[in-house]
């Protein structure tokens, strides 16, 4: 198989196999996609036979996201995809790898995706570092009682300037989250409109203080994106859907993994459930620690760890990290490694998913010495992790 970058000359094969694979032709999102942004903003990989057949692709849509406090570009692999002949080949395996060739070349430590079916990835060593709260339920059931007569909803056109606004002052605190440039809302709110998605906004006393993006189609009120300062105010959002009974039957939402919108209902089979989001995978891990910023009140420790990684042999490391005065100093070590993780385990502690001693304890890391664990937790502490982007 011979891998190539996408260009003009190629895309045909490209716009076949997705047409075939995911969105058809005559699909607003693929009018978009193929005439406005894929081989313009983003880069495509494929995988060719020796008369130049497309077997396999993958895209890479850029994504700028702020992980523990550093902003940094990090690709979202989307539309990967086989030829139907070619299928079963174990094909995706080498153009993962020289994907990852790639973007080591141009200094990116992560990737991300959503995957289909995890089991596609993790032999790789992608992990979740994304959950969401999903609900599921009858309209008609959505009750959430009283809110402040301070609140108002108002249905709105999609307006960037107020959704820009209240993005970045709920989305600020949080982790893994995707800075969303002009250019991002720009492309966000294009598909939107395209899709027919409807926006409403709650003001506090004439302020924005959250929106709801959602659709209504099929009888199913499905809220895309629900971002609200406080809780009454998603409450207050939430109360606006319920008031759509003569238009839906069902409302679906995936909200935030924190979320405690349960605890306001009086049906507990209503309460939904936690789901596994989005994978992320480390593609050069002293990378990614050299440029890991750390609480300047951390814990003095040090821990030899062994980075274990099945695709990318430049990415096995024996490190030193040493926490010192609010630095963390990594260095290649000789000495006994004290706790052993693969990149999947690494980019969720990275991430903030789950802790050290979290993973331990799920058996996904070796621990030689698990007085150890507490120096990594002060290293990578837990974090909010938020992500809502799909292409």
């Amino acid at each position: 198989m011979i891998f190539k970058m996408i260009n003009e000359q190629r895309i045909a094969q490209v716009m076949q196999l997705w047409d075939y694979s995911f969105e058809k032709k005559d699909d607003p999102f693929y009018q978009w996609y193929f005439s406005e942004f894929c081989c313009k903003n983003n880069m495509v990989i494929g995988g060719f036979d020796e008369q130049d057949n497309l077997l396999n692709m993958l895209h890479l849509n850029p994504y700028l996201l702020r992980i523990r406090g550093f902003e940094q570009l990090t690709p979202y692999i989307v539309g990967v995809a086989t030829a139907p002949a070619a299928r079963g080949s174990h094909l995706f395996g080498p153009l993962l790898k020289t994907t990852f060739d790639i973007l080591r070349t141009q200094q990116i430590p992560f990737v991300l995706l959503m995957p289909i079916n995890a089991g596609i990835y993790q032999p790789y060593q992608f992990g979740y570092c994304y959950f969401t709260h999903n609900y599921t339920m009858d309209l008609d059931k959505l009750r959430i009682k009283g809110y402040s007569g301070d609140l108002k909803v108002e249905y709105l056109p999609l307006n960037k300037e107020i959704l820009a606004e209240i993005y970045y002052n709920i989305t600020k605190q949080w982790n893994g989250v995707p800075v969303r440039t002009e250019f991002q809302w720009d492309k966000l709110l294009t598909v939107h409109k395209l899709e027919k998605i409807h926006c409403a906004v709650c003001y506090e006393k004439e302020v924005p203080a959250g929106y709801m993006l959602y659709s209504l189609q099929d009888r199913v009120f499905n809220i895309i994106e629900l971002l609200a300062i406080k809780q009454k105010v998603k409450n207050r959002l939430l109360q606006y859907a319920a008031q759509h009974r003569s238009e839906a039957d069902k409302l679906t939402w995936l909200a935030e993994s924190w979320d405690k919108t349960y605890l306001h209902f009086s049906d507990q089979q209503l309460s939904g459930s936690l789901q596994p989001f989005m994978m992320a995978r480390c593609i050069d891990a002293r990378l990614a620690l050299d440029k890991l910023p750390v609480d300047e009140k951390i814990a003095d420790g040090c821990v030899n760890l062994l980075l274990t990684d099945n695709i990318i042999s430049g990415n096995n490391h024996l490190l030193q990290l040493s926490a010192v005065k609010g630095k963390i100093n990594t260095v290649s070590t000789t000495e006994q490694e004290e706790i052993t993780m693969n990149m999947a385990a690494f980019t969720q502690m990275f991430f903030g998913a789950f802790t050290a001693s979290e993973l331990a304890e799920a058996g996904l890391i070796e621990v030689e010495k698990p007085e150890k664990l507490s120096v990594l937790d002060n290293m990578f502490p837990k974090c909010r992790n938020f992500i809502n982007e799909y292409f």
